[in-house]
């Protein structure tokens, strides 16, 4: 007998919601604004992700948040002199993270999460578009999962600044690989 697809949702849910009576500190959520590099491998386009995220903490260590962002991608073609792909990728993930030091001043992470992405894409390799190397304009939504690395530091008051290193694995289109940095603030 096949497990019904309802039992993978309902088993996270009750999870989560045992969690949520744990004492989860004075400033249980926190707001955060981030910038990263993105490096995507197919086609080997570089660009920026442009992302916000407000994450809760259901109790010391673990905490769930929601991340949007805007990731931008290019790569330039010297010998045609056009931008031969041109990546903009809407992109929305519920993520789960674990904070492995727990410590006042210092978070250090590791999470995962399933997200989607709306993508619009301008391609003009041979292999995707054209022959004659007029460009091929796809226009889809994929799903997918994400896995990363996060640290915090507290500044100021109810300050927080820290770094993240994600990987963004799609159904279908390219991989996303980010570095990058975040600012914002515990309430």
């Amino acid at each position: 007998m096949k497990p019904s697809l309802r039992f993978f949702y309902i088993i996270p849910i009750v999870f989560l919601l045992s969690l949520s009576s744990a004492q989860a500190g004075k400033d249980p959520s926190a707001l955060k604004a981030g910038v990263s590099y993105i490096w995507l491998s197919e086609y080997d386009s570089q660009g920026l992700m442009f992302s916000n995220s407000f994450s809760h903490h259901l109790s010391d260590r673990f905490a769930v948040s929601l991340n949007l962002g805007l990731a931008t991608g290019s790569r330039y073609d010297d010998v045609k002199e056009i931008y031969s792909i041109k990546n903009t990728f809407y992109m929305a993930n519920l993520e789960a993270s674990f904070d492995l030091i727990n410590n006042q001043a210092m978070a250090f992470r590791i999470g995962g999460g399933l997200g989607g992405r709306h993508r619009a894409e301008i391609n003009s390799n041979a292999e995707d578009g054209t022959v004659d190397g007029s460009v091929k304009h796809i226009k889809t939504s994929d799903i997918g999962y994400n896995g990363f690395i996060e640290n915090d530091f507290n500044i100021l008051r109810n300050g927080v600044a820290g770094g993240r290193v994600g990987y963004y694995y799609y159904t279908s289109g390219t991989p996303v690989f980010s570095i990058g940095l975040h600012v914002g603030f515990k309430f």
